[in-house]
């Protein structure tokens, strides 16, 4: 093992914790190679490791083990006092610093930490923790680093556990490795690999307790379902605990029962042979109660309404409302809760836009709060009914981690509330909602029970409408509608039926093809040839039902983007580990964003890449973001939240419309080719390619 000491002249390559680059050593170049988290361009360091002899770049350096050497010269503490490292130092702040303490800059704050740095005019008290913060981090984080590679914890993986735990890092992941599990960084198969590394036995209650944690959770989230019968999951988990294990290092069973038992309370409830996830449990409890209580208040939630009202609608609109139309209207106003369901072409809109006029007509200082489950749901909402509507999480005021600012006791103002998309609430935002109503304001629950139910656990509108909740499910496929080669052909697949397609009608539009490869090509060339007729790619909506494969969602992305957004010589990209966005390229957002009001699933189009000053004086790259109108700016750091959105899959979708949808339906995917997953697709269609 040979010992190199050097400054990084230059970053070649970084890709999470993998770095290549070049080290100043003894004034000559040396290329190096290995795991360095967070280490940048300007900083010294100490590094153990191998030479070894590359087929191209020739001899460079392997590195084993490196560590920070803390800077001693001024120009070295300043370098890293304004290097990305240390949060809340810019330069004037740096120079501040090193004036007043020297070349002993950060051993002094190392040691007396916050204290020190209040005597400085211009650093406050919010500045300098940031300081001092970023200072014994920097440090301590490699030894954190460099104590969990052994044992098959990544840097990155380490860092957001030292996020979590701090300096305590260390001896809580080698007590309880599982705990990586609780922060969403690995599964329990790669958590158990860590484990036997660390020496952690195999019936350790740690073990035991996060495998049935983790196999509940992958149940519930894979099925749907708010809990799994309890011999499903002692069996999924004796599976997974003993998958690779022999005679006395397996889990018996009533070790597997003892510690559901220990869990019970704690994590999990257990009820009528069903185990839940204490949450799941007292969501649907809630929703529950509270439904079944406004059901019931209020002789159901009568008010003034007559038939004089329905007429002078029609009248002043001068249209006539099918029975089952006025039926929910009338329903609306002597019902305290409405459920109005039914297909595409069936005029659920129609009855939405009569609702909320008669309302306003009979109660016009009441407030109507219109909300779906998307962004994009919502905006669909409030084109098609010409008033403000809101995701649910925006009007209850909902933050991570923080309680909402509608909750339980502090209730939302409005008299009417209308749920649009209500197949796509799960049970934890349905509760959300519901606690933040007032037990006397109506509500009408607007969806399509044939659709995809929600991805989270929970079909809360199904289990509405299986309760009894009052509904009014529209069936009638009007005249216009009728005329749709989508829609008739969305609702025989829900029946059952065979497509029937009419080639001298443009709408729909079904290409026979086997090959994957073939289908792949058929899609691309597709999209292109809509391009060329002036579609923008925010009309083309490609759908996938599954991510892999030759025409999952990962091929697709790469193949549509080099034929619809081609690298050209003065089109900038970004490269961020692995992955790199071009300017141009179509994104899908793939988390609620709160601060930047852009949620799971929205799509958008790169529009361009600058680099501007943060709040510390810094430089940092910009990416902006068109998303229908709204510019969005992300960091490097934030640009995970995002991928390439020319295809998503079909559960993404929902909520959305384009004026172009191309889909694949082929055999390679038997295990998503549900009906309801079809039918959703094609349902969110202005027209329509199907290629199988």
């Amino acid at each position: 093992m040979t010992e190199l000491s050097g400054n990084i002249a230059d970053i070649l390559y970084r890709n999470d914790d993998f770095l290549i680059a070049i080290m100043i050593v003894d004034g000559k170049q040396v290329r190096i190679k290995g795991n360095m988290f967070g280490v940048n361009k300007g900083e010294n360091l100490s590094i153990n490791g191998v030479w070894e002899t590359h087929h191209k770049y020739g001899r460079q350096f392997v590195v084993d083990t490196w560590s920070r050497s803390i800077p001693k010269t001024e120009e070295q503490i300043l370098s890293f006092l304004t290097s990305s490292m240390v949060k809340g130092c810019g330069e004037k702040q740096a120079r501040k610093l090193v004036d007043y303490f020297g070349k002993d800059t950060l051993e002094i704050i190392a040691r007396e930490k916050e204290p020190c740095l209040l005597g400085i005019k211009g650093i406050g008290k919010s500045r300098s923790k940031k300081i001092v913060d970023s200072i014994l981090s920097t440090f301590e984080i490699q030894k954190v680093i460099s104590e969990l590679l052994d044992y098959g914890v990544t840097a990155a993986m380490a860092l957001r556990a030292y996020k979590e735990y701090g300096s305590n890092t260390v001896s809580m992941l080698k007590r309880n490795p599982y705990l990586l599990i609780d922060l969403d960084l690995i599964g329990f198969l790669k958590a158990d690999e860590i484990a036997k590394r660390i020496g952690i036995i195999s019936n350790s209650g740690y073990r035991v307790e996060a495998c049935l944690k983790f196999i509940l959770k992958r149940l519930c989230y894979q099925s749907g379902h708010t809990y799994i019968a309890e011999k499903i999951l002692l069996f999924e988990a004796e599976k997974a605990l003993n998958h690779n294990s022999k005679g006395t290092e397996k889990v018996t069973l009533e070790e597997l029962k003892s510690s559901i038992y220990n869990l019970e309370d704690k994590y999990i409830i257990i009820e009528d042979g069903c185990v839940y996830p204490k949450s799941f449990y007292y969501h649907e409890e809630y929703v529950a109660r509270k439904l079944s209580r406004m059901k019931g208040s209020r002789d159901g939630g009568a008010m003034s309404f007559s038939e004089k009202h329905l007429d002078k609608y029609q009248k002043k609109q001068g249209i006539i409302l099918a029975e089952k139309q006025r039926e929910a209207i009338r329903k609306l106003f002597k019902q305290q809760l409405l459920i109005l369901t039914g297909g595409p072409g069936t005029g659920k809109t129609t009855v939405i836009r009569a609702m909320i006029d008669i309302y306003r007509d009979i109660y016009p200082e009441d407030s109507i709060s219109l909300v779906a489950p998307t962004g994009r749901a919502s905006r669909k909402l409030s084109e098609i009914t010409r008033c403000d509507a809101s995701t649910i999480h925006r009007l209850i005021g909902y933050r991570p981690g923080e309680i909402p600012e509608y909750h339980v006791d502090h209730k939302l103002p409005c008299k009417l509330l209308i749920i649009d998309e209500m197949s796509m609430v799960d049970i934890s935002l349905a509760n959300l909602l519901l606690q933040a109503v007032h037990s006397d304001t109506k509500i009408l629950f607007v969806g399509d029970v044939d659709q995809l139910p929600s991805i989270s656990p929970g079909n809360v509108l199904g289990d509405m409408v299986q309760a009894g909740l009052p509904m009014v499910c529209l069936t009638e496929v009007f005249r216009q509608a009728q005329e749709s080669q989508i829609i008739n052909n969305a609702h025989r697949i829900n029946k059952g039926k065979s497509m029937f397609i009419d080639k001298d009608k443009e709408d729909f539009f079904f290409i026979m093809q086997e090959n994957a490869e073939l289908v792949r090509q058929t899609i691309v060339e597709s999209a292109f040839r809509f391009t060329e007729l002036g579609f923008s790619l925010s009309d083309i909506l490609v759908l996938s039902p599954m991510k892999k494969g030759s025409v999952g969602t990962i091929e697709l992305n790469h193949h549509l983007r080099e034929a619809l957004n081609p690298s050209e010589n003065n089109k900038k990209e970004w490269k961020v580990g692995k992955r790199f966005f071009r300017i141009g390229d179509k994104v899908i957002q793939l988390k609620n964003n709160y601060e930047k009001q852009v949620f799971n699933g929205d799509t958008g189009i790169i529009q361009g890449f600058t680099e501007e000053k943060d709040k510390s004086g810094k430089f940092v790259g910009i990416m902006t973001v068109d998303f229908h109108g709204k510019d969005v700016r992300y960091t490097k750091q934030e640009v995970k939240e995002l991928d390439l959105g020319y295809c998503i899959t079909i559960h993404k979708s929902q909520g959305g419309e384009a004026p172009i949808v191309i889909m694949p339906a082929i055999t390679s995917h038997y295990m998503m080719l549900a009906r309801n997953l079809i039918y959703t697709g094609m349902t969110y269609d202005k027209s329509s390619y199907c290629i199988d």
